[in-house]
């Protein structure tokens, strides 16, 4: 098991199996769909460049540190951060389309009867946006060799309550 190397047909089935049945069923979609997005930009840009896997909700966060979710990305040929200045996974520029296409199928959930269960394909990478801007706020470009993946922007700002204190809050409060 090479960690940069090109994945084997069928390479993670049986882990990605065990990982759903584990309870990983939602970010074994969300890399599912990554690999898939990636694999169709490669294909409309014709060019390839190294992908960072950004979790952006706390399930797939707790995915990616999980020991056996790391083995099944290395088994897809996927790579960890290699110095101090990387923070995420990357889908290698090495990876073709069709590779990724064949990872990505080969993590697909199996129902009982071996039949492939019926995962929808959306356009995103991240399931839920709006934790985006805080996640990426505190983060710059981990590597100078890659293009910036578009974030969307989250449907609903958050809005922060306020209480402003005056001092007759304070003398109830005891202060």
């Amino acid at each position: 098991m090479e960690e940069h190397g090109v994945p084997e047909e069928g390479a993670g089935q049986d882990l990605a199996q065990r990982l759903h049945q584990e309870g990983l069923a939602g970010p074994l979609r969300w890399l599912q769909n990554c690999l898939r997005r990636v694999a169709g930009d490669r294909e409309e840009d014709g060019m390839s460049h190294p992908v960072p896997l950004v979790p952006l909700t706390e399930e797939n966060e707790d995915a990616m540190e999980d020991l056996h979710f790391q083995t099944l990305l290395r088994q897809l040929g996927l790579r960890p951060p290699v110095s101090e200045q990387e923070s995420f996974w990357r889908i290698p520029a090495a990876l073709t389309p069709q590779q990724l296409r064949r990872a990505a199928a080969s993590i697909a959930h199996h129902g009982p009867s071996g039949s492939l269960q019926g995962l929808p394909e959306p356009p995103r990478c991240s399931q839920n946006p709006a934790p985006a801007e805080s996640l990426l706020a505190g983060l710059g470009s981990d590597s100078e060799s890659e293009e910036p993946v578009p974030i969307p922007s989250p449907v609903q700002p958050r809005t922060k309550r306020c209480r402003e204190l005056t001092s007759e809050d304070e003398d109830e409060d005891g202060g």
